[in-house]
């Protein structure tokens, strides 16, 4: 970390450090002008020589700015000058949803994991009326406030609409966590509000069983999980969650985007009115593969693809070499 406690940066006094990533450091700090409580994220300066990264650092501001709503983590601009680039964000006083998972009870209730569900819900569908896709939804994004509150936070790979394409050699326009991202991602696109509802998805089946639904050894083994495998239903992992609930958790997460939710706002309605959700109007029947790393069906074949693809690299330089000895 690059700052100590009690250093000063333009008007924040650095209280402790909170984390540190390949893109930003976080601090809890104070605001000497105000006594608040804050957050600074403080990007990687190595990485600013990359355009596509500072236009991406530019596109959270932008979408932080935006931010309003009582499940997202808002920021804080009093339009001051600085003297290096940084967002000031609301701090929260709790800990990420991954923490309280690992920390709390082998089982979460239904009813809270409903709650949590439908808090989520309602804060996605807030960011899309905004026009912002998060894209990156798993639970070490999600605050937990001590009142047992939920806020969306980390806007590092947020896409705002109608944006251009940023790239950059350490982030792709479909980044995420290999377990809660959505199979069209996986393939490369860039995602949009269906994704985000996949991953709602992903993160309710978690909340409800205790487990992801793809696992494996590996990120390509997982990967290759919602490209072509059938998560294993939920009924059959805990068999006290109301057949509706499951319903709507398995329809959130169907691996074709048409076959999905199409909206949050759907999605919130459901979730209002479980006693009128008929669980068999939801077309259940296992989906086709996608294409891609879809068609290779077991971590061995996945990796052998893997070398193919290093073998014929390989080849192409092994050419380029005896090439430019011959031209000499």
């Amino acid at each position: 970390m690059r700052h100590q406690p009690g250093e000063l940066i333009d008007r924040f006094e650095i209280l402790d450090p909170l984390g540190e990533g390949a893109y930003a450091e976080t601090y809890k700090a104070r605001d000497t002008r105000s006594g608040g409580t804050v957050v600074l994220k403080m990007p990687n300066p190595n990485l600013f020589a990359d355009p596509g990264l500072f236009q991406r650092y530019r596109r959270e501001s932008d979408i932080a700015r935006k931010l309003d709503h009582p499940g997202v983590q808002r920021g804080i601009d009093g339009g001051d000058a600085r003297t290096e680039p940084y967002l000031v964000l609301e701090y929260i006083d709790g800990d990420n949803l991954r923490h309280v998972l690992r920390h709390g009870p082998d089982v979460i209730s239904i009813s809270t994991a409903l709650d949590w569900g439908r808090q989520l819900a309602e804060a996605i569908a807030y960011l899309h009326s905004q026009g912002i896709v998060h894209r990156d939804l798993k639970p070490e994004n999600v605050l937990v406030t001590a009142d047992g509150r939920l806020k969306i936070a980390d806007f590092g790979t947020a896409m705002l609409e109608g944006a251009r394409r940023l790239t950059w050699k350490h982030l792709s326009e479909g980044l995420g966590t290999p377990d809660y991202m959505s199979p069209e991602q996986i393939q490369g696109e860039r995602g949009d509000v269906r994704s985000d509802i996949y991953a709602w998805g992903v993160m309710m089946y978690e909340l409800l069983t205790g487990r992801v639904p793809f696992r494996g050894d590996n990120w390509m083994a997982v990967m290759a999980g919602h490209l072509g495998e059938h998560p294993t239903p939920i009924a059959q992992l805990r068999p006290d969650v109301p057949p509706a609930l499951a319903a709507v958790v398995t329809h959130a997460m169907r691996r074709h985007p048409e076959n999905r939710y199409q909206t949050a706002a759907e999605l919130l309605h459901d979730l209002d009115h479980l006693d009128d959700v008929d669980p068999q109007a939801f077309d259940t029947s296992p989906e086709s593969a996608m294409g891609g790393m879809a068609m290779v069906n077991s971590e061995k074949r996945l990796w052998a693809l893997v070398a193919l693809v290093a073998v014929s690299f390989v080849g192409v330089v092994a050419v380029i070499i005896t090439l430019s000895i011959v031209l000499r």
